[in-house]
C-alpha cells in the first residue's frame, strides 16, 4: 500500500509538471508580439529636407529639424519648425539661422541641437539661441540624447566620436572602433547606439564604455526609441526601412518605403499614445504611425 502511494504521488507530480509545461507554452507564443504600423497622418512638403523629429512630452508638442540644403552645408538656412501632435505646424521656423540641424534633445527648458561642428543650446521659452559651443575636430555632428541627470550624449558621424557635455563641460568619451555612429538612446546603464557605417546596433556600458554589437544588417542605421514594452525598440534605416528590434535583438521590418524614395531618418516617440514620427529628408514631410499590436 505504501508503494502504491509513493507511485500514485510521483504520477501526480509528473501530471503537475506536465501540466504546467503546457500552460507556460502558450505564454511564451503570447510574447512573441506582432507589431505592425499604420498611418495616421502626414504633413504638407514643406519641412525642407527634415533630420530629426523630437515629441516634447512636457509641451505636448514636436520639434523637428530641417536642413534647407545640404546634410554638411554651413549656409545659414537651417531651422527647427514646431509641430501640434495631430500634425498641424504650428511655427513653421520657430528658430532660424542654423546650419544643418540634425539630431536633438530637451532637458528643461533647454533644446540642444547637433549642427555640423556646433552644439546649439536654444532656450524652448523664448525661442531663441543661446549658445554655440564649438566641437573641435566636428564635422558632422549627427544625433543628441539626454540622459535623466541631464548629461548630454552626442555623435559625430565622420570621426566615430560619441562626446558628452555635463555641468558646462565639453569632453570626447568614445573615440575609437565606431563606423559613422549615429542614433542614440540613453537608458540608466546602457546606451543604444545605431551605427550607419557599419549598419548595426550596438549596447555601449555607460560605465565602462565597452561597445557590444548586438543586432546586425540594419542598413544605413539612423533613429533609435523605445516602445514601452520591455525589450522591444523601433529602429530605422535612413534609406527608408523601420525595424523592430526585439528582446533578443533581432530584427523584424514593420516598413520599408526605400522603393518609393521615401526616407526615414531620426524618429519621434509618443510613448503614452504609442505613436511614432518620421522624418523623411528629401521627402520633407513628417509622417505619423500608430504602433500596434
Amino acid at each position: 500500500m505504501k508503494i502504491l502511494l509513493v507511485s500514485f504521488a510521483s504520477i501526480a507530480i509528473l501530471f503537475s509538471c506536465n501540466t504546467s509545461g503546457s500552460k507556460q507554452a502558450p505564454d511564451e507564443k503570447e510574447a512573441e508580439i506582432n507589431w505592425s504600423l499604420k498611418e495616421v497622418w502626414s504633413t504638407d512638403t514643406l519641412l525642407a529636407t527634415c533630420e530629426s523629429v523630437l515629441y516634447d512630452k512636457s509641451r505636448n508638442l514636436l520639434f523637428v529639424s530641417c536642413i534647407n540644403g545640404a546634410p554638411a552645408e554651413k549656409n545659414g538656412e537651417g531651422y527647427i519648425s514646431s509641430l501640434r501632435p495631430d500634425g498641424r505646424i504650428e511655427t513653421l521656423k520657430w528658430v532660424t539661422g542654423l546650419n544643418a540641424p540634425k539630431g536633438m534633445g530637451v532637458s528643461g527648458n533647454l533644446l540642444y541641437v547637433a549642427d555640423i561642428d556646433q552644439l546649439v543650446i536654444i532656450d524652448i521659452e523664448n525661442s531663441e539661441i543661446i549658445e554655440r559651443l564649438d566641437i573641435e575636430g566636428a564635422s558632422f555632428l549627427n544625433d543628441v540624447a539626454v540622459g535623466t541627470s541631464g548629461r548630454v550624449y552626442f555623435t559625430d558621424s565622420d570621426t566615430g566620436f560619441i562626446w558628452i557635455y555635463s555641468d558646462g563641460k565639453l569632453g570626447a568619451w568614445i573615440t575609437d572602433s565606431l563606423e559613422r555612429p549615429n542614433g542614440l538612446f540613453v537608458e540608466e546603464s546602457r546606451i543604444l547606439l545605431t551605427c550607419s557605417g557599419s549598419e548595426d546596433l550596438k549596447v555601449i556600458n555607460k560605465a565602462t564604455g565597452a561597445v557590444e554589437t548586438v543586432t546586425g544588417e540594419i542598413g544605413h542605421g539612423d533613429g533609435i526609441e523605445f516602445t514601452g514594452t520591455e525589450g522591444y525598440y523601433i529602429a530605422t534605416s535612413w534609406s527608408g526601412e523601420i525595424f523592430m528590434i526585439g528582446p533578443d535583438f533581432k530584427r523584424t521590418s514593420l516598413l520599408k518605403t526605400s522603393d518609393k524614395e521615401i526616407n526615414s531618418a531620426d524618429i519621434g516617440f509618443n510613448l503614452e499614445e504609442q505613436v511614432l514620427y518620421v522624418p523623411t529628408f528629401f521627402d520633407n514631410r513628417v509622417v505619423a504611425y500608430k504602433l500596434e499590436r
